[in-house]
């Protein structure tokens, strides 16, 4: 990746809705130019996507939980199993397989706590090979994910 594709990756993370013509000024490249590049890093799977920014708590979620799972086997079969039935719950926002003492990191949001309980009665409980669960609730969020850093050569 050079110095050009950086740019504009920083640029999209920053704001994708933007007008090829506006990242194209950013980046000092022809619009059309900019947007052969940006049609090769999304071609490359660089970029994988766009999506919109939402504040939960705009659409109604306040509480956000970040959920330690650890397994009672750490067999591929008994992996495959929870990471297949996680994504068959759409409350489970994120699933990440940890090093350390839990198997995954889960993170789920919800409006309150009564739902919060609901999650957990009806989707958390329900994952197959769970030894222990453990649940941690975000008090406030300090920095918020706004991109990737993205190295220029």
């Amino acid at each position: 990746m050079n110095r050009t594709d950086a740019a504009i990756i920083e640029a999209l993370q920053r704001d994708s809705a933007q007008p090829i013509a506006q990242v194209a000024e950013k980046v000092a490249l022809s619009p059309s130019a900019c947007h052969r590049r940006i049609r090769a890093l999304e071609e490359q799977g660089v970029i994988s996507g766009y999506a919109a920014r939402i504040d939960p708590r705009a659409v109604g979620l306040a509480v956000e939980v970040f959920v330690e799972i650890t397994l009672t086997s750490q067999s591929r079969e008994a992996m495959d199993r929870f990471e297949r039935a996680v994504g068959d719950f759409d409350d489970i926002l994120e699933c990440h397989l940890m090093s350390g003492s839990a198997d995954y990191i889960l993170r789920v949001a919800a409006r309150d706590l009564d739902q919060y309980d609901r999650i957990h009665r009806d989707c958390l409980a329900r994952l197959p090979g769970v030894s222990s669960m453990r649940s941690s609730f975000s008090l406030r969020r300090i920095k918020r994910f706004d991109g990737y850093p993205v190295t220029r050569s």
